[in-house]
């Protein structure tokens, strides 16, 4: 079954938590403070759109990728919405090829972490670094080890709605470092509610696998707490790395 079909029209709604504008402020301040000529950006995995929405907003040029076409028409309903002049991509983060250069690439709320394979997170990264232009920033997200074994792991989160409901089931595999989900939603209709199941798997990576990675194609310039932007902890949930094309 595909990813973020039925989930796509209601993502907003179940991200009510995550401080967007924050993110959205962190990302103009780092790049234009390592880049302060930077005006493009291409966000990967994009999924609704929210931030590269608000980051257009701020006055850069925005573009956007992601895997499933749903999220896309949500992204692009909400960018006619809100007057920002994007272009969304079909496209997976692996292979990806807009035949552009940009400023800026970021990828955040755990893109990265469905990328299963370190081959395959390795051409991610290389692609990343062919799209960029010289002195290029890189900003992504990940989901840390500690959250996904000890917070999400083996455990099981539900919550309701106004007109939507959801069913958040987990397996966390230590020896393959796989986060397995059962997201199973039950969506109002006009003829009651109907019940809807995805399937999910995301990989778990240390931040020194993370570095071994992008080691010849980025200088590392900080990691940060992904919620806080402060210093990392070994309890942070989120870890995020900044990076400069090489």
């Amino acid at each position: 079954m595909s990813i973020y079909s039925e989930f796509a029209s209601v993502y907003d709604v179940m991200q009510y938590d995550v401080d967007y504008e924050r993110w959205i402020e962190e990302i103009k301040y780092r790049v234009t403070q390592h880049n302060s000529s930077a005006r493009s950006m291409l966000e990967l995995a994009c999924g609704t759109g929210t931030i590269g929405i608000g980051l257009s907003k701020k006055g850069f040029n925005v573009e956007a990728l992601d895997i499933s076409e749903d999220m896309l028409t949500v992204a692009q309903a909400k960018a006619y919405e809100n007057n920002a002049k994007m272009k969304f991509y079909h496209q997976d983060m692996v292979n990806f090829n807009t035949k552009k250069q940009y400023d800026a690439v970021f990828c955040m709320c755990d893109g990265i972490n469905y990328i299963l394979e370190p081959r395959d997170l390795a051409k991610v990264f290389e692609n990343i670094h062919k799209h960029l232009t010289e002195c290029g920033i890189l900003i992504f997200d990940i989901s840390s080890y500690y959250k996904l074994k000890n917070i999400v792991g083996n455990h099981t989160f539900a919550e309701t709605f106004d007109h939507e409901a959801y069913i958040w089931e987990n397996q966390f595999d230590d020896t393959t470092k796989m986060l397995d989900f059962s997201l199973t939603l039950f969506k109002e209709e006009e003829n009651g509610y109907e019940r809807y199941e995805e399937l999910h798997t995301q990989r778990a990576y240390e931040i020194s696998e993370i570095l071994e990675l992008t080691k010849l194609k980025f200088d590392l310039i900080d990691i940060l707490d992904g919620d806080t932007f402060e210093n990392t902890k070994e309890t942070s949930n989120r870890i995020c790395f900044i990076m400069k094309k090489r």
